[in-house]
């Protein structure tokens, strides 16, 4: 009996049987934690506004480059620099898969530098004041 691909080509069927799932599709951010704070959001995509005119300016480039399959292309795309993870409230920062709000390219590998970048930027602004 078959998986539905017809022919008999020596395909041999099994059962994939995971430890873990992750979900990632289909959410909108939730920012009820974030809602008295100061943090320009966009209107389109709903994620912070630097991220998110960032991440609009480089699918528009790839786009006029003739690769359009290179603006929808999340594998080849650069961590955002720790100063498009800042927003106008003081030490408040969006991360993970609510930073890229309803775009559907985050991966978690960038998640992961968007963390290290703002630990880094939290430590060079707080570690100097702890020393005193």
């Amino acid at each position: 009996g078959g998986g539905g691909g017809g022919g008999g080509g020596g395909e041999e069927e099994f059962v994939v049987r995971p430890q873990c799932l992750v979900s990632h599709v289909g959410f909108r951010p939730d920012y009820e934690l974030a809602r008295e704070l100061q943090v320009h959001l966009c209107y389109a995509s709903e994620g912070p506004m630097k991220l998110a005119s960032s991440l609009l300016a480089a699918r528009v480039a790839a786009e006029r480059g003739g690769d359009a399959s290179a603006a929808g292309d999340c594998l080849s795309q650069a961590p955002p620099g720790r100063d498009l993870l800042t927003t106008p409230e003081p030490r408040f920062h969006v991360l993970g898969a609510k930073s890229y709000g309803r775009a559907s390219s985050f991966l978690l590998a960038i998640g992961h530098k968007q963390v290290q970048g703002v630990v880094a930027l939290l430590a060079e602004a707080l570690l100097p004041k702890l020393s005193k």
